[in-house]
């Protein structure tokens, strides 16, 4: 889908402090065979700050940086990958509430670690289907530190999770970017991988069952074998959304001066992710990435506003966005940066 009439305004992060991936393999948490192979360094901790309060740090920012004022927005959707607090308890309308007291609507979205990705995409059809509508503030945030969650065995995409805040203000009016298209798909035939063997009814957490997506990957039948498939069939329609994507852009993969994806510790994970897109991991945010641990939602809005922060992406730059969750979203994003704005470095 071309959005050429959809800017950027304000781009807004809340990444707590990292804790060192050798200190958690001193103190049993991380596997020490893990840490030598899957390449991260660290990851960000929040501690007890709940999810939707680092979700409001980074809109607070984001609004700030773009001028907005909290009367300018239309539309917000929050979008998260782990519970944000009570059950039952509508987390988008607390943001909003710290944010404006207009009465506009508040969606939560799930769509995996893709959430705030794919979130573009309905907020901009939103403001392109009513010419009234100007403003949309997404938000994303998780929190991974709960009492039956070890962030640093997460067990699947070599994962280390780390928590954050996001937010992307886009705006129809003015913006230091633009998004200039964007392209949405489903692998929903992989639910059944990510779901294993565990009943429908009730709900794990309902339980006190913990989350163990190893465990669940080789009920389908080896978990080696799953997981191949599932990265298989990923990695299929990840490269033809962001080659339809380019295209309509009127871009090639030669076009793209950098990527924002999911945050890896290997690039040889990356490599599966670019290569097949024509692209290299040197266009990628690997150093930064692994650091940090995979931000659920907001590894790609991290790293798009470290990008334009630090000068390492300048007006005339394009950015393709990679954003992939629970096996089954991808959505995909090229930005093209028009000005720098006054927030961010000099090259």
């Amino acid at each position: 889908m071309k959005t050429p009439d959809i800017r950027i305004a304000g781009l807004g992060t809340y990444v707590p402090e990292t804790v060192d991936a050798r200190k958690a393999v001193a103190l049993g948490l991380y596997d020490a065979e893990d840490y030598e192979f899957y390449g991260w360094t660290g990851a960000a901790v929040a501690d007890d700050m709940p999810a939707p309060d680092m979700a409001i740090a980074a809109a607070q920012q984001a609004m700030e940086r773009s001028g907005a004022h909290p009367h300018d927005l239309d539309l917000h959707i929050h979008a998260c990958g782990h519970e944000q607090g009570p059950e039952g308890w509508s987390a988008q309308h607390y943001i909003l509430r710290h944010l404006t007291d207009r009465d506009i609507p508040s969606f939560r979205v799930w769509q995996a670690c893709s959430g705030l990705i794919g979130s573009l995409e309905l907020a901009a059809c939103y403001l392109m289907a009513v010419p009234e509508r100007t403003t949309a503030l997404l938000t994303g945030s998780d929190n991974v530190g709960t009492p039956n969650f070890n962030r640093w065995a997460f067990g699947i995409q070599n994962g280390v999770l780390g928590d954050a805040g996001s937010a992307v203000l886009l705006s129809t009016r003015e913006g230091f970017a633009t998004l200039v298209a964007i392209n949405t798909g489903s692998t929903a035939e992989v639910e059944e991988q990510y779901r294993g063997a565990e009943p429908l009814f009730p709900p794990s957490l309902t339980v006190g069952r913990s989350m163990d997506f190893k465990e669940r990957l080789a009920a389908a039948g080896g978990l080696e074998e799953t997981v191949a498939e599932v990265v298989r069939r990923q990695g299929e329609l990840r490269t033809e959304i962001a080659l339809r994507t380019l295209a309509e852009a009127g871009l090639e993969p030669a076009d793209v001066t950098r990527v924002a994806h999911v945050f890896t510790g290997q690039e040889s994970y990356l490599k599966v992710i670019l290569d097949p897109m024509g692209l290299s991991p040197d266009q990628g945010l690997l150093e930064f990435g692994r650091a940090l641990g995979h931000l659920t939602v907001s590894d790609q809005v991290v790293g798009l506003d470290h990008l334009v922060a630090e000068g390492e992406v300048g007006p005339g730059d394009h950015v393709l966005i990679v954003a992939h969750g629970g096996g089954v979203s991808i959505t995909c994003a090229v930005v093209r940066i028009d000005q720098r704005p006054p927030w961010a470095r000099r090259r």
